[in-house]
């Protein structure tokens, strides 16, 4: 396995000496390591460990067991006993096995392969759920109307982060997904939220359009008038609207 040193590592070391007592350092020598090389040099270890903690969005303590969370003033580094650190090294094997044996197979990759990292996955996350998996996590269990309060939370404070897709597709998505379990009540309220940040998005305008249709005819309309604004050149739709205001209808 190839490790390489930033240059920032030394910096970074230099400030943690400073910083914490010598009794309270990583250790220079290691005695658990599984994954890593046994003769791994300590800034080589300390920038991959740092490396895991941006990606993810954790403290050491996150895997390592001991401490205050904090500083790393007790903390027992050789110790297994934290399962999160089990996980941890299961995962890197994972990466390491698709990046030196299976992207190499890629039909045409050729050597502009793209190597796979823990923030390919976690974008700062410990657990890299889409945006969609966690907000219907919460629908699931908390309801529609919490779902959406969360997506609100995380687009406020999140939506300059790079963790979640905030893109138009990925709540159409859900959206469908809704509508294909039966959820036509809940997938309204994703659209109309949906449509909150893309007022202009035909798609959304002509979805709802559809789904008010049964229900609420003037409604419908007024949707798909919206979408004609947006494409007066659609016939089609022209011709729906007509026919829904028809009398008799």
């Amino acid at each position: 396995m190839r490790l390489t040193i930033r240059p920032d590592t030394f910096v970074f070391v230099t400030a943690l000496s400073l910083a914490v007592p010598a009794a309270a350092q990583i250790p220079d020598k290691f005695t658990n390591l599984k994954f890593l090389p046994l003769d791994i040099h300590r800034e080589s270890l300390v920038n991959i460990m740092r490396g895991f903690s941006f990606a993810l969005g954790v403290r050491c303590q996150y895997c390592h067991v001991g401490g205050d969370g904090v500083s790393f003033a007790g903390v027992e580094f050789a110790k297994d006993d934290d399962p999160d650190k089990v996980k941890a090294r299961f995962m890197l094997r994972l990466v390491d096995s698709l990046n030196r044996f299976v992207l190499p197979q890629l039909p045409g990759a050729g050597s502009s392969l793209v190597k796979i990292e823990c923030k390919t996955c976690h974008r700062g996350i410990n657990k890299p759920l889409l945006l969609t998996q966690r907000l219907e996590m919460v629908r699931a269990d908390s309801g529609i109307d919490a779902a959406i309060a969360k997506y609100r939370q995380l687009r406020t404070n999140d939506g300059m982060s790079g963790r979640y897709d905030f893109g138009e597709w990925e709540t159409n998505v859900w959206a469908e997904r809704l509508t294909a379990a039966g959820k036509t009540p809940d997938t309204i309220k994703v659209y109309q939220l949906n449509l909150e940040f893309f007022p202009q998005s035909a798609s959304i305008l002509g979805t709802l359009g559809r789904l008010f249709e049964p229900a609420d005819k003037a409604k419908a309309i007024e949707y798909y008038e919206k979408v004609l604004v947006i494409t007066p050149n659609d016939q089609r739709l022209r011709r729906r609207v007509d026919s829904l205001k028809a009398p008799g209808t």
